[in-house]
């Protein structure tokens, strides 16, 4: 029976051996953390990085480890330099009730700007007084100018992306104790899309349960898709200024093509007739600029195709419209999806054949016409099916049906005989003339 507990919860790392990635990080955590349990005072230390790569996790960790006391405060909630006085720097200066020491964990202190009257240099006041262990942590340490005091006062330990071979393999042992049947290419798969975040696999893993299988992971790798375009799209066409549309693009990791995809499919479903030419025309501008791009690899051009492509769309609109028009998925990305299995296998025989022939993989596809014509022929079907060596995949692609087709079998088990025979004749040959 599956647990319904947050796997992110229940598999949490008990022990250092347990944290997967970031090894050097990890060994240099608890090195810090053992001299000051030895009474060696050192500099705080400030974790930063993607989020779901176990930043908070391994203070957690130092502070179960050692059995340090665990004070944590969310600089971004705490944004003025009396709260932040007041919260941590007692932390920071006393013991915990018992004696031992006390492990101050001060997050998201990328969320702090200079608009927070006061608030950071309150940490760098405190971080440099402590007399207890502070973890600081943070996205993006080099995010904001005023973090540069705190950095120096820091050792920084960056941690990188999981690689998605360690993270897999930890996904494959929690479906064997959860109960989770699943198939090795999807887990795989899952654990490449979360892109080292492996909170994000977590729960994945548990959404996709009690199996996992690649068509699972493929229409969730789609769902956040949408989930991410989605805002941008909003402000794209329905947005009020070119800086509203500016932030959204630049705050998205979807890529400028994919946006491109997404905007032409829903030009003529958000604006009338009149607006939708006006957006086209923006976006077929945008368009010749990326043409430039590739033809002269001048990539200084972004800097008008982006613009044109979501921020000329929004001007483009002469009014506002009010109505909700879900959003499309691109068609054309829809197309090539459904019939990617049928390109690789084209590719695939094109690729046999082209190997007989003497020939690129691009021009046997031009034959395969030809050759197809030429098996749904009786007296030569057998013959090029052994010669090219195609399976039964290749020729249900070829008559259109499917791989289990009793004629295909049966094509197939002649054609693997006439290569026997073929084998033995030329062996007998050999032997004759080695002893004839």
């Amino acid at each position: 029976m599956l647990s319904i507990d947050l796997f992110t919860d229940k598999y949490v790392p008990k022990s250092f051996e347990e944290f997967i990635g970031n090894v050097e990080v990890v060994e240099r955590a608890r090195v810090w953390a053992k001299n000051w349990q030895d009474g060696k005072s050192s500099k705080p230390l400030f974790f930063y990085g993607n989020p779901g790569i176990g930043k908070t996790t391994l203070a957690y960790l130092i502070a179960k480890e050692f059995n340090w006391q665990l004070f944590e405060m969310n600089a971004s909630d705490l944004r003025d330099k009396v709260s932040i006085e007041k919260v941590a720097g007692g932390a920071t200066a006393n013991s915990s009730l018992f004696g031992s020491k006390r492990l101050v964990l001060i997050d998201e202190i990328d969320g702090l700007s200079s608009k927070d009257r006061g608030g950071m240099s309150a940490v760098l006041s405190i971080i440099k007084t402590a007399t207890n262990p502070v973890v600081l942590i943070a996205n993006d340490v080099y995010a904001d100018k005023s973090l540069a005091g705190v950095r120096s006062a820091c050792e920084l330990l960056d941690f990188k992306k999981i690689n998605y071979l360690s993270i897999a393999k930890r996904l494959r042992e929690i479906c064997a104790l959860e109960g989770i049947i699943f198939e090795d290419d999807a887990v795989k798969e899952l654990a490449k899309n979360c892109a080292g975040d492996y909170r994000s696999a977590l729960l994945d893993t548990q959404s996709l349960a009690p199996s996992i299988t690649m068509a699972g992971v493929k229409a969730l790798s789609f769902r956040e898709r949408k989930e991410k375009i989605f805002p941008v799209m909003a402000k794209i066409f329905k947005g009020k200024s070119i800086k509203e549309v500016k932030d959204a693009v630049d705050g998205t990791d979807v890529s400028l093509d994919m946006i491109s995809l997404w905007v032409e499919e829903n030009i003529p479903r958000q604006y009338d007739s009149v607006d939708a030419a006006a957006a086209f025309d923006s976006l077929s501008k945008s368009d010749i600029f990326n043409g430039r791009i590739m033809n002269r690899q001048h990539w200084g051009f972004l800097k008008y195709s982006i613009p044109l492509a979501t921020s000329g769309v929004t001007l483009a609109r002469s009014k506002d419209y009010h109505s909700f028009i879900p959003m499309a998925f691109p068609s054309i990305l829809s197309s090539l999806s459904s019939s990617s299995s049928k390109r690789e296998a084209r590719k695939s025989i094109a690729a046999k054949i082209g190997e007989k022939m003497h020939c690129s993989r691009k021009e046997a596809i031009k034959d395969l016409p030809f050759i197809t014509e030429i098996l749904h022929s009786d007296r030569f079907a057998k013959s090029f099916t052994c010669y090219f060596g195609l399976d039964e995949g290749d020729l249900a692609f070829l008559f259109n049906k499917k791989s289990d087709n009793s004629q295909i079998e049966e094509l197939v088990k002649e054609a693997k005989k006439m290569e026997k025979e073929i084998v033995l004749e030329k062996l007998h040959g050999k032997q004759s003339t080695l002893f004839g």
